[in-house]
């Protein structure tokens, strides 16, 4: 469902400020021993109806719906794939960034660790270190949002892998 399908215009300034008002945009880092470190980029938004999350998912044209785990409840709708983000959420919402007063700030963190995760800047040690530097910065812009473990243990994670696979 195209975004003239819906309702055009109407249908558009809907989901953006569904966005500004009710969207997250976070980045988890993982460890894993042997594999390093990984970012994962996910744009979200939990609703206790469905229907105006299907609206969204026909403007965007990405992503899916689930029941939110933990919170049956809720649904959630949820775009997690760096294709799909590259090519379907971030040209969206750079039409309308200039809609986003909210969540431009968070957008824009998230848009650059994206961009940079689809060129491959993370396979380089300096690129990775910039994009959980971006990370931890993203997640400050979230007064709700906390990260489990210290930035300089992250690095320090970062260095060590760097160390080993020498």
């Amino acid at each position: 469902m195209e975004s003239g399908c819906v309702g055009g215009d109407i249908a558009i300034g809907y989901v953006v400020g569904f966005i500004d008002a009710e969207a997250s945009f976070s980045v988890s880092i993982k460890y894993q021993r042997g594999y390093g470190l990984r970012l994962d980029p996910v744009f979200s938004i939990s609703q206790l109806n469905r229907e105006p999350l299907e609206i969204i998912h026909g403007v965007i044209n990405a992503g899916r719906i689930i029941k939110k785990p933990g919170q049956k409840h809720l649904y959630l709708y949820i775009v997690d794939n760096i294709k799909e983000l590259t090519e379907c959420l971030i040209p969206f919402l750079d039409r309308y960034r200039h809609l986003l007063h909210s969540k431009g700030k968070a957008y824009s963190l998230f848009r650059e660790i994206v961009i940079s995760l689809s060129k491959g800047v993370h396979r380089e040690r300096e690129g990775m270190r910039r994009l959980v530097v971006l990370a931890y910065e993203l997640s400050h812009v979230n007064p709700k949002s906390h990260r489990k473990r210290p930035i300089e243990e992250v690095l320090k994670l970062l260095d060590y892998d760097s160390v080993l696979s020498s």
